[in-house]
């Protein structure tokens, strides 16, 4: 019975500690969106710093009136905003300068703003804000970079992440060893409960010893008194009186190995081992 429970409790342990792989992976998947998110706000924020140095450069140029009327003209012919390419401004990532460009489009500072479509990385919005100005237009000023989705990834810190997948597949490995122990210790056990116990050094006549090794040999060392009459003495009338007598003998010759013979409701009898 006590290796039953320790059993029971083992593979009850077991599936409970299956939760903690499933844990570890949902941790690795959290983390490595939060380093994404993270990353992402990182190009942001670059692009941020390179749009406000770009336009304390050249706020006086892009608010001279020809530089309003070329934009106004390019807006009018192509519906689209004139584009800074980014090759001469610095960036903490140097690798933003191929990606990166930023927009200057004119602007009625009382109406919607103009919107870049696309799935894009982007900075804030400046105004800038022509001395003469006529008819409330202003300049606005935005940074965007072209990143794919892989890019920002290996751009990303995936350490603690990669860490807490690994540890996932270690402890899913592990449960798959302890598993496989489990299984394994019961077929052992089997073995183990299902060998005999010794008869050597019990005094035993023939007939004793025959009748224990009868009752050892059969399933849950029980056997009905009909079988046993039958096996022992055939087709004799008094059987179940020399059973009887037979019985009581070994019980005293068995009692000295905590061996104990009982009979079961008058019509079978049992071999009881005693720890």
């Amino acid at each position: 019975m006590k290796k039953y429970n320790k059993s029971a409790n083992s593979g009850s342990a077991l599936r409970y500690g299956m939760f903690i792989p499933l844990a570890l992976m949902i941790a690795s998947a959290i983390t490595c969106c939060l380093s994404y998110s993270n990353a992402k706000q990182t190009i942001a924020d670059d692009l941020n710093d390179a749009m406000f140095a770009l336009a304390n450069e050249n706020s006086e140029l892009w608010t001279h009136p020809d530089t309003i009327a070329a934009i106004r003209h390019m807006h009018e012919t192509t519906r689209k905003p004139l584009i800074y390419q980014a090759y001469d401004v610095k960036f903490r990532n140097p690798s933003l300068k191929d990606e990166a460009y930023f927009t200057l489009a004119l602007v009625d500072t009382k109406n919607v703003s103009h919107r870049i479509g696309g799935n894009k990385i982007a900075s804030d919005s400046i105004m800038l804000m022509p001395e003469c100005t006529s008819g409330g237009v202003a300049i606005m000023v935005q940074g965007f970079a072209d990143c794919s989705m892989s890019s920002v990834f290996f751009a990303s810190d995936q350490t603690l992440p990669g860490i807490l997948l690994m540890l996932s597949f270690i402890s899913m490995a592990g449960m798959f060893v302890c598993r496989r122990k489990e299984i394994e210790i019961p077929e052992t056990g089997l073995i183990a409960v299902s060998t005999s116990p010794s008869l050597d050094g019990i005094k035993l006549t023939p007939m004793q010893r025959q009748l224990t090794r009868m009752l050892l040999d059969a399933p849950g060392m029980k056997v009905d008194k009909r079988s046993l009459c039958e096996s022992l003495w055939g087709n004799k009338s008094n059987a179940d009186e020399s059973l009887y007598t037979l019985v009581k003998r070994t019980k005293n010759a068995l009692a000295k190995a905590n061996m104990e013979i009982v009979c079961n409701r008058g019509d079978s009898y049992e071999l009881r081992i005693n720890g």
